[in-house]
């Protein structure tokens, strides 16, 4: 009898799943499998608009009114995006998905890259450089590592070639964006911050994107092209930074001064401003971002590599970076040991150090020290622009000109010139587009 009941409870407890399936409803149980798949909210996205109304009847209340509340979300979702463009985040998120974008590129029609072309992807985005969607964005972050040293393979990069040129051929606007990851981005600037030189030449060169749009972050192509993503990748997991400048973040931005679309001089970049035809077409070399110019963070890391590639391009300090330095207290410990780092390099490298040169060394450095903290024409990077009008005004303080340089402005101090520091407001000096299509954060130093 014992071994009879043990059977019948063991039939028992095997049929309760089956018992627990037939209370659920066949469209509840898509929404179970599509849950735990991958791509799943686009597949619970797809039921909702494709389930009859008898199958959300037979839902549970619970159940059904979620799906309710999906269906709202759906439908607003489906207002701004148009079919081809559901199509390419679904190619993205599946497997072979490079090859099924660039099959959706050559085989969509006019009217559908039209409507691709005029998305527009929030109220708050008014400008005309906010409208546009691009499969370009979804693509590159598909393809870019942010885990090796050595850059993307050749494979990637061929492929994204391909892309770019397939995109060119149907008129996508690479001035367009999307939303990837919680913010908006731009071709240009994924492309050089993952360090694809070429693709970053093609889109100038070839689809005339514009350099100065900024992106959700405050990015241009100029910020993005000396961020490292292994470095972002390894500081956000162990708390460490890497100040590198990797081979192909150096060619990104080799291109951009090669193509002319990086300058130096800020009145040439205004002017820019004022000429329609050339808005957007010209990077300001020591423009800000959302947070900070390529020079601050670049001081703020310790990146000699960077800093010594800015000041080879014409890069200098702005009021505002030397405004952050003073205000952390780190002119002395990241500034000044940066300036004797570019002079050193400026005289045929460091001197190796050994012991019969150790009071050499010594005095050499404290030589080097005050070289640093005194304008000259190799430390005039390092000296703000406020300083610098300063001096201008002073008019030799009636002394001639030779003895005015040579023993009044070496002991002017950086901050010579600062009425005050503690209220200092510097107004951001690009990204320019950047700004006027809503992407400009707040600053948080």
């Amino acid at each position: 009898m014992t071994n009879v009941a043990t059977r019948r409870s063991k039939r028992k407890l095997q049929q309760l799943p089956s018992l627990h399936r037939q209370r659920k409803s066949s469209l509840q149980l898509q929404f179970e499998r599509a849950i735990e798949s991958p791509g799943g909210i686009s597949k619970i996205l797809h039921l909702v608009e494709t389930a009859t109304d008898h199958e959300k009847s037979t839902l549970p209340k619970k159940v059904n009114h979620k799906t309710l509340q999906l269906q709202q979300l759906s439908s607003l979702h489906r207002q701004c995006k148009s079919t081809l463009q559901l199509q390419f985040e679904r190619a993205i998120e599946s497997p072979g998905g490079i090859s099924k974008i660039l099959h959706l590129v050559e085989t969509a029609t006019d009217h559908e890259i039209g409507e691709l072309n005029s998305t527009q992807h929030s109220s708050s985005l008014s400008s005309s450089s906010s409208s546009g969607w691009t499969p370009l964005v979804g693509a590159i972050f598909r393809l870019g590592k942010n885990t090796t040293k050595n850059g993307n393979s050749i494979e990637s990069e061929r492929n994204l070639l391909q892309i770019i040129n397939a995109c060119h051929k149907r008129n996508i606007s690479p001035n367009s964006g999307a939303w990837f990851g919680g913010h908006y981005h731009r071709p240009l600037v994924i492309a050089a911050y993952y360090g694809y030189s070429s693709a970053v030449k093609l889109l100038i060169e070839l689809s005339g994107a514009l350099v100065d749009l900024g992106d959700g972050e405050g990015r241009n192509v100029w910020f993005a092209s000396f961020q490292n993503p292994v470095s972002s990748s390894s500081s956000s997991s162990s708390g460490a930074r890497t100040p590198r400048l990797r081979k192909c973040d150096r060619r990104t931005a080799q291109v951009l001064l090669d193509a002319h679309v990086v300058t130096s001089d800020l009145g040439l970049w205004r002017r820019t401003l004022l000429a329609p035809n050339k808005v957007g077409s010209l990077c300001y070399a020591n423009g800000d971002s959302s947070v900070g110019s390529v020079m601050l963070r670049a001081l703020l890391n310790k990146n000699k590599d960077v800093v010594e590639f800015l000041c080879r391009a014409g890069g200098v300090i702005t009021d505002r970076d030397y405004h952050v330095l003073r205000q952390r207290g780190q002119v002395n410990s990241r500034l000044l040991p940066m300036v004797m780092e570019q002079l050193l390099l400026l005289s045929n490298g460091p001197e190796e150090t050994t012991p019969d040169n150790n009071n050499n060394t010594t005095s050499n450095r404290k030589k080097l020290m005050r070289s640093a903290i005194s304008w000259s024409s190799r430390t005039d990077w390092s000296f703000p622009p406020t300083w610098k009008v300063g001096v201008t005004l002073c008019r030799n303080c009636g002394l001639p000109p030779d003895i005015f340089r040579s023993y009044v402005v070496p002991f002017l101090d950086r901050d010579w010139f600062y009425a005050c520091f503690d209220d200092i407001r510097l107004p951001l000096l690009g990204p320019s587009l950047g700004e006027r299509v809503g992407m400009n954060r707040e600053n948080d130093w």
